[in-house]
């Protein structure tokens, strides 16, 4: 986990979310879905309240750039998955387009990854080396 050119140690949170390198299980791609999910619809619902709801003004302030954040981690995650497969990650892409989304997050979290190595790397749950 450590940064040999700079000495520093990143988050595996961090790596989870935002990296686009290793390869992610099924138990760990659904935890992070399931997550990125709730915080897409807290604050989608939090800015349609259309001032009603309690925090609707900050919301509206910075909730484009959390969906922003959280659609590039969802992207992250299904690149990684897509890696335990053996598939390329541009197909990650297919989050993006309505409705294709739903069957794709599902088809990736449902298929097997490759037992022992490929050419993504380790298969483990964590951060590579």
């Amino acid at each position: 986990m450590a940064n040999i050119r700079t000495g520093r140690r990143r988050s595996p949170l961090f790596w989870l979310l935002f990296l686009l390198k290793g390869r992610l299980s099924r138990g760990v791609y659904w935890p992070a879905y399931v997550l990125i999910f709730c915080i897409q619809s807290a604050v989608v619902a939090q800015i349609m309240g259309v001032g009603q709801a309690s925090l609707h003004g900050l919301f509206t302030a910075i909730g484009p750039f959390v969906l922003l954040a959280s659609i590039y981690s969802t992207i992250a995650i299904s690149v990684k998955r897509l890696h335990d497969v053996g598939y390329a990650g541009f197909l990650a892409l297919a989050v993006l387009i309505p409705f294709l989304n739903v069957a794709f997050a599902i088809w990736v979290g449902i298929l097997p990854g490759t037992p022992g190595p490929n050419s993504y790397g380790e298969a483990a749950d964590v951060e590579p080396q």
